[in-house]
Formats: C-alpha cells, structure tokens, sequence
C-alpha cells in the first residue's frame, strides 16, 4: 500500500490535477443549441474563427480590460451563437487579414472591410452595413461648410493619410480646379485621432472621416463638433470568406437575417450611435452582394 508519506503525495497530486481539469473546464463558454445551420467546413469543430484588425472604433477595437469590442464583435459573437459556435477572434494587421484567409488559418474576416472591386476579386462578401463620409468642423460650423466641393475651397480639411476620404478630398480638388475655383489644402495626417487634433487646435478648417466614426466622435466629445456635411453613402463593408466558400457565405447569410428579424441589428447600431443611413439589412434595397 505504501509508506502514508507516500499515499499523502499522491493524493495531493491527485488534487491538483481535480483542479487544473475543473479550472479548464470553466474557461470554456457553452454555446447555445444551433437555429443556424452552420458551415460544415471549420477550422476547429464548434468554433468560428475569425480574423480582425481591433483599431477601427466603433466596429473593433481594444478595450480597457484588453479585451476586443465593437458593433462587428458584438456581432460575430451574436451570430456564432445562433449557430451553435463559440466565436474566436484573432487580432492582427489589417492587410493580413485576407492572406490569413486565404492559408486557411481563420474561417473568415470580420473587421469593417470596405467592398471593393479589387478585394471582391479575392474574396466573397456578405454585406451588412452601408456607410459614408461624414466632414466634422468646429462647433456651429463657423466657416458654414455645407455645398461640396464648393464650400470647401480655399479651406483646409485633415484627413487620414492612404484612407478613402484622402482620395475623395483629392477628387473635390479636381472638380474645383474645372470650376476655376481656389483649391483646398488637404492636411494629410497619420490617425484619423491626428485629423481630430488638427480641427481642435485651429490649424483645419474640417476633417474627414466615416458616418460611423463621426457618430463615434460626437459621443466621445459632446458639443465640440458639429456634421457639417455628409457624402458618398454608398459604400458597402462585409464580411469576407474564402472565394467560392458559398457553404460559410449562406450560413453567415441566414445567421445576419435571424440576427435583423430578431430585432438584435437595430439595437446593435443604436448601441453603438451608427447613423440610420448605415443599415444595409433592413433597406428595402438590401438584396445584392456585392458591388
């Protein structure tokens, strides 16, 4: 039977390893049973992988805790769930994201991705949200910017450097030009934070930046600015799976319409102050895939 030295070992051992096994079994949420049909195909059986890029507030992004949240977390969360999958997130560089696809080394992207031509030709989307430009100004709109471009000449707006509203200042610029109108500055800054500064501080006129974002920023600081002008709410953001992947595409597709019927989307945007214009899934147009 062994000296009681020995006995007492093995059962202090025996403790620990109750206790490892019970602690491993308590870090494991149970998800819900599945109303979805989930994709067949997973990386890892019950688990939807996704890949984000977690600094595009409101939709991803660190939270104190060093968590993730945002409206497309809450989300995936939401529809994993309707499938009976726990959600898995992994974080990383925004242009990782489709190549980390592409390996198979996450079931899809789920990060605010912008649909264009270029990106549709790698990957398929679903879409779920619709969103714009949004150009915010000092309280009151002191330099009355409201007809684009036209209000915006001889001002000076910041913007995000490489993001779309630079290209869309640039295309304003140009339309000035053939009006024979004095062109803007266009202040091209690293964050969309530094545009922010550069309004707060006097040295723009304006900065650009998404519907979101702006509904975003109007939250976070009160009456310190006001939309002055809002354009190009046209643009389609999705969720990306792998080409031809149409498996994960109608199971992500029915998930987001239990998740509209529900009533669960309208209070997501509400959640998160998304302006009304951004609902894709509820407008009467919300019928295509793509672009």
């Amino acid at each position: 039977m062994g000296s009681p030295k020995k006995r007492l070992f093995t059962a202090a051992v025996a403790a620990v390893l109750a206790a490892t096994m019970s602690a491993c079994g308590s870090s494991t949420k149970a998800a819900s049973p599945a109303v979805v049909a989930p994709p067949k195909s997973l990386i890892t059986p019950g688990t939807l992988t996704y890949g984000t890029a977690a600094t595009f507030p409101p939709f991803e992004s660190r939270a104190v805790g060093g968590g993730l949240e945002g409206f497309d977390i809450d989300m995936i969360d939401a529809l994993a769930d309707s499938m009976g999958l726990t959600a898995k997130a992994t974080d990383m560089d925004f242009d990782g994201l489709v190549p980390a696809l592409a390996g198979k080394r996450i079931d899809l992207i789920n990060s605010a991705m912008y649909i264009t031509d270029a990106r549709a030709a790698k990957v398929d989307f679903v879409p779920y949200l619709v969103i714009g430009e949004s150009l915010l100004t000092p309280k009151d709109n002191p330099k009355h910017i409201a007809r684009l471009p036209q209000d915006l000449s001889g001002k000076t707006v910041a913007v995000t450097r490489g993001a779309i509203g630079e290209t869309y200042m640039n295309e304003f610029n140009d339309q000035l030009r053939q009006q024979g109108l004095p062109v803007m500055t266009v202040m091209s800054l690293p964050t969309n934070q530094d545009a922010t500064l550069a309004v707060r501080s006097g040295r723009a006129d304006a900065f650009d930046t998404s519907t979101p974002g702006a509904a975003t920023t109007l939250a976070k600081t009160g009456n310190t600015f006001t939309v002055a002008a809002t354009f190009k709410n046209e643009t389609k953001i999705g969720i990306a799976v792998r080409k031809g992947d149409t498996g994960t595409a109608t199971a992500i597709q029915n998930a987001l319409n239990r998740f509209v019927r529900t009533g669960a989307y309208g209070k997501l945007l509400a959640k998160y102050r998304i302006p009304a214009e951004s609902d894709y899934l509820e407008t009467p147009a919300a019928t295509s895939t793509g672009r």
